[in-house]
């Protein structure tokens, strides 16, 4: 009963009115999504201590064992096994990338860093 008054209230049949739909859907319209910059969210360990609030600006930098979060000169945690990718985005950096706290975990041992 739903397709017979579908069909009897719209002035064309189904078919004409879904005929290149999805060529349509297809093609780029204004709403299509962009990617300008690649994001990296990680998380890190906080040493004892630390008082951060979201949106901190962060170093990450390279070091013998990973990375290391630092709240200017002060080291303020580190993150043990970065991804390559990661890694990488700060090697080509010189050794230093932007970051910005997101989250502390519950406990305050933890944060959600996102690295430019």
């Amino acid at each position: 009963m739903g397709l017979d008054y579908i069909r009897s209230q719209t002035g064309k049949p189904w078919r004409k009115r879904w005929d290149g739909g999805l060529d349509r859907l297809k093609s780029p319209s204004l709403f299509d999504l962009n990617m300008s910059e690649a994001a990296r969210t990680v998380t890190a360990d906080l040493n004892a201590g630390c008082r951060l609030k979201a949106g901190d600006t962060l170093i990450v930098q390279s070091s013998s064992d990973g990375l290391t979060v630092s709240d200017g000169l002060r080291a303020i945690g580190r993150i043990a096994n970065p991804s390559p990718e990661l890694t990488a985005a700060v090697h080509v950096g010189g050794g230093y990338a932007e970051g910005q706290l997101q989250r502390v975990g519950l406990f305050g041992d933890t944060a959600e860093i996102s690295v430019k």
